[in-house]
C-alpha cells in the first residue's frame, strides 16, 4: 500500500516517516511533553523537554541539546506554535494555560532558527529532523511557517518529505470576545505540517 502525504492521523504520519527512512524508532525527541506522539509507535531512545512532564525525561532546551556533535541519526521537534495577539503574556484563558506558545512571531522565529542550528550540530550527515509546525495568522498577517522553516533550514538541511495533518475541527487558537460577529478575513487553519528535513 502506498504511503500518502495527507492524513488525519498523527500516528499514521509518524509511522510513515519511520518506514520511509528505514527507522525502527527515533533517536531523540527534544520536545517530548507527555509522550503523546508515542501511543502507537516505539518511544525514542532519548526523551528531552525544557519542562519534563514525565519520569525519565532529560531537562534540556532545544537550543542546547546535551549530546555530542554528530551522534544522532533522527530527531523529533514539536515546538509550541500558538501566538497570542492582544493580551500578550497576560492572556488568561484555558488555551493559554493548556498550551505553551510564543507571544510574538519574531520570538518563534528566533527559537526555531536557533534550534535548527543546534539540531544540525548533533545530527550526523544524512540525519533526519522531523519538524512539526503550523502556519498562523498574526496581527492580520499570514505567516507561512512551514515555508519559513524550510528557508531558515536551507543552508543546513534539504526538505526530504512533507506531510499534512488534517483535523476536522479548528486548530487551537485563543478566542476573542465578539469573534463570531467579526467578518472573516482569512481561511480557518485546520492543518499542520510534519516537515522531514535531511542534514546536508
Amino acid at each position: 500500500m502506498q504511503i500518502k502525504s495527507v492524513s488525519d492521523s498523527q500516528d499514521y504520519i509518524l509511522q510513515s516517516i519511520l518506514d520511509l527512512n528505514g527507522l525502527s524508532r527515533f533517536d531523540a525527541d527534544i520536545t517530548y511533553g507527555n509522550g503523546s506522539f508515542y501511543k502507537s509507535i516505539p518511544k525514542p531512545d532519548a526523551k528531552l523537554d525544557i519542562d519534563p512532564q514525565t519520569r525519565n525525561v532529560i531537562r534540556a532546551d532545544s537550543k542546547a541539546i546535551p549530546f555530542e556533535t554528530g551522534c544522532l541519526r533522527s530527531i523529533v521537534y514539536d515546538p509550541p506554535f500558538l501566538t497570542y495577539v492582544k493580551q500578550g503574556r497576560e492572556h488568561d484563558s484555558i488555551m493559554a494555560k493548556r498550551f505553551g506558545g510564543y507571544w510574538r512571531y519574531d520570538e518563534l522565529a528566533v527559537d526555531y532558527q536557533a534550534t535548527l542550528k543546534e539540531v544540525a550540530r548533533v545530527l550526523g550527515p544524512g540525519g533526519i529532523l522531523v519538524f512539526k509546525c503550523q502556519d498562523i495568522i498574526h496581527n492580520h498577517k499570514m505567516h507561512p511557517t512551514h515555508l519559513n522553516v524550510v528557508r531558515w533550514a536551507e543552508s543546513l538541511f534539504r526538505l526530504k518529505d512533507l506531510f499534512i495533518l488534517y483535523k476536522n475541527h479548528r486548530m487551537p487558537m485563543p478566542s476573542k470576545d465578539g469573534e463570531a460577529k467579526r467578518v472573516q478575513q482569512h481561511a480557518r487553519i485546520h492543518h499542520s505540517y510534519f516537515l522531514v528535513l535531511e542534514k546536508r
